[in-house]
């Protein structure tokens, strides 16, 4: 397989389904013919400082159209076999469509363009699928952290106190909740809906309390049983 993605097979109990994911983040560009619902003032985040000057259509919903046409015929709880394969590995689980796609999602979207997802794009090179909350906090933390190691290195102020990944966090919150809206609009099944959803669920958890995340998951992270 081509360096820098990653390939999603899909294994229903009808069809396979193959997505090829590029794993360096995309410029804008919303070229070609789009729905409606992908217009960037469709239900607009209002957390997004884009304009239609910028770009006529949503970075993240050009990006995540493909996946919503592909399974707009299926339910979320239908059973389904996921194979991943990057660069260095392969991984497989047996789960619901909607566990599925979120993972996919996950990497779709923070690859897109959006300038506020973006934040998220350095992970993108070393996606791992499936994780649980846990999995998320420590990769998204440590990710950040190495990025302020970085800064620093570079004469920078680094952000040790985590400050503005907790603003990140509390604005991936209201991003969930318009986002969402734009895909319910759709015409899609609930199964890229529920994705979504489950998408931004960690983001909520966290926002509510990073240093409480940290603190119950700080046996694990530290790997300390104190």
């Amino acid at each position: 397989m081509k360096t820098d993605t990653v390939d999603y097979h899909f294994k229903l109990a009808n069809r396979e389904v193959r997505f090829e994911v590029e794993t360096q983040p995309r410029e804008l560009n919303d070229a070609g013919t789009h729905p409606k619902w992908a217009r960037l003032g469709f239900n607009q985040c209002s957390c997004c400082p884009l304009k239609e000057s910028d770009c006529e259509y949503c970075p993240v919903a050009i990006r995540i159209n493909e996946v919503m046409e592909a399974f707009a015929d299926n339910q979320s709880i239908e059973r389904v076999e996921v194979t991943v394969h990057t660069t260095e590995r392969s991984y497989f689980e047996a789960c619901d469509l909607q566990v599925g796609i979120n993972s996919l999602l996950g990497l779709l979207m923070a690859t897109s363009g959006c300038p506020v997802l973006k934040e998220l794009g350095s992970m993108a090179s070393f996606h791992i699928p499936f994780c649980s909350t846990r999995d998320t906090l420590q990769r998204t933390v440590g990710s950040y952290l190495i990025k302020q190691y970085f800064k620093q290195l570079d004469g920078g102020v680094p952000d040790w106190e985590l400050v503005h990944l907790k603003e990140l966090y509390d604005t991936l919150e209201g991003l969930n909740q318009d986002f969402s809206r734009r895909v319910q609009a759709s015409a899609s099944s609930d199964a890229v809906s529920n994705a979504v959803i489950m998408f931004f669920a960690t983001s909520v958890v966290v926002a509510s309390s990073l240093e409480q995340q940290l603190k119950k998951h700080q046996s694990y992270l530290t790997n300390s049983l104190d």
